[in-house]
């Protein structure tokens, strides 16, 4: 549904952003991104479509004549003081700690002088281990690069036995999910894959030095779970242990005076029971959280979400467009607002 109201935002782009913010109130917006790159990122490659640095640049330069960049811990304390910001602002956000936001990111963004927050998976700091996703992404690579036809029937013998089955081979590897992500390390023994090696050639993740050099700059840092799980997908207790233990191993790893937590995948079907948990008065475990369901109100209203730009070929300028129509659309039917059930 939300391509279709990008597509609306290109052909009708006339309606003046300060009308769509005014109408909707929603005056501060959360777009975030994964990596920018002008290079092939093979671990990415199969998955999604990142940003140029030129089209990044573009992202930014028409966020910065639409919103005021916003510093995250300046919305923290507006919000726990219940006082919304009265301008038109953005608050930029980066996940996975990729190592394109240190070498490409970081750089633009300090000479422009707009301020972000990177979410960090606390199991892949220093390329301890890669996302499984990732992993799929590399081993599609290899299935699409070899020449041998004995890897090929070796490893559709291999996701037969698995019962992944889906059009194609490629298409069966990206359809193994965080259950059973072993899979994937299986299937990389039999096509000769060796992710220990990629890890130490490609270093995708950023390292804890450079992550404290990045803070030093002014940069903020949170959490991202442990591994990347679906959180749909496990109990809601491990949903809690991996929220817990990734929050306390960022904060306490590089000494940070704040609990910030963005949601691997999506925070859809996370229960209203885990937010209480989260925000308890008591013993609290973050801050803040953060969803990716775009332009959007929470229930939760310590959980905000956030804006994915990384669609297909659309710009920001339609992606964000496109959210506030949509947004407007779904009032019609009061469906602007995430209600957590238990």
């Amino acid at each position: 549904m939300n391509r279709f109201f990008f597509h609306l935002a290109r052909v009708f782009p006339l309606i003046p952003l300060k009308t769509l913010t005014s109408a909707t109130k929603q005056r501060t917006i959360f777009p975030f991104y994964h990596a920018v790159s002008n290079e092939e990122i093979i671990h990415i490659k199969h998955l999604y479509k990142i940003r140029s640095t030129g089209d990044f640049e573009r992202d930014l330069d028409f966020l910065v004549k639409n919103f005021i960049p916003e510093d995250i811990l300046t919305f923290q304390e507006k919000l726990k003081n219940n006082e919304p910001l009265k301008h038109n602002s953005f608050i930029l956000s980066f996940d996975d700690g990729l190592s394109e936001f240190y070498d490409i990111i970081a750089p633009i963004l300090l000479r422009k002088g707009i301020p972000a927050t990177c979410f960090l998976n606390s199991g892949f700091i220093d390329n301890r281990d890669l996302f499984f996703r990732y992993k799929a992404s590399v081993l599609v690579e290899k299935i699409k690069k070899t020449k041998s036809d004995t890897f090929v029937e070796k490893a559709k013998i291999f996701l037969k036995s698995k019962n992944l089955r889906a059009k194609d081979i490629s298409e069966s590897i990206l359809a193994i999910n965080y259950p059973n992500r072993s899979f994937l390390d299986e299937l990389a023994i039999i096509l000769e894959v060796d992710f220990s090696d990629y890890l130490n050639v490609k270093r995708p993740y950023m390292s804890s030095d450079q992550i404290n050099s990045l803070i030093k700059k002014g940069f903020r840092f949170g959490a991202h779970s442990i591994d990347h799980p679906e959180y749909a997908n496990i109990p809601q207790d491990e949903q809690i242990s991996e929220t817990l233990e990734s929050i306390n191993d960022v904060t306490n790893r590089f000494q940070l005076n704040y609990k910030f937590f963005s949601f691997p995948f999506t925070d859809f079907d996370v229960s209203g029971r885990f937010f209480s948990r989260i925000f308890s008065k008591e013993h609290p475990i973050a801050d803040m959280t953060f969803g990716c369901a775009g332009l959007k109100n929470d229930s939760c209203t310590d959980n905000i979400q956030r804006i994915p730009i990384e669609t297909d070929n659309f710009t920001a300028t339609e992606i964000i467009r496109g959210e506030y129509y949509y947004y407007i659309f779904k009032g019609l039917f009061n469906k602007n607002i995430i209600f957590r059930g238990n």
